[in-house]
């Protein structure tokens, strides 16, 4: 592999993460919005909005799971870590050293997804 291709790979992991992230808070948005205009056309109308919908705004707030930044910091440490098996040169050190970082901090993600620090155990699983 030649450096065009791992740029190249590198670059279509981080794209693919930033528009799937982009994605997904866009559906979420729209999502609350929409709730949202329920609950104001309720309340314009005199009636009182159902528990649900606040419900639902509620659990659309909580915290999520980091599983994508898991994935995209992944896929950099992969893309990193090949350029530093393939090159023969001084900038060798520096990849590997950038795929660490990204492997531990895609590891970290990991852990934090499935530990979830600062739930309790009353919480609800999403």
């Amino acid at each position: 592999m030649n450096n065009l291709t791992i740029m190249v790979f590198i670059f279509a992991a981080v794209a693919f993460g930033m528009i799937g992230q982009g994605w997904v808070s866009l559906l979420e948005h729209q999502r609350r919005r929409q709730t949202l205009d329920v609950i104001k056309a309720a309340l314009q109308a005199g009636r009182e909005p159902p528990p649900e919908l606040y419900a639902l705004l509620k659990k659309d707030s909580a915290p999520r799971a980091p599983w994508g930044e898991a994935f995209v910091f992944g896929v950099l440490a992969v893309g990193f870590l090949l350029a530093f098996a393939l090159l023969e040169d001084e900038r060798k050190m520096a990849f590997l050293v950038i795929g660490a970082t990204m492997a531990l901090t895609s590891v970290g993600s990991v852990l934090f997804a499935l530990l979830r620090p600062g739930r309790s155990r009353n919480d609800e699983r999403p």
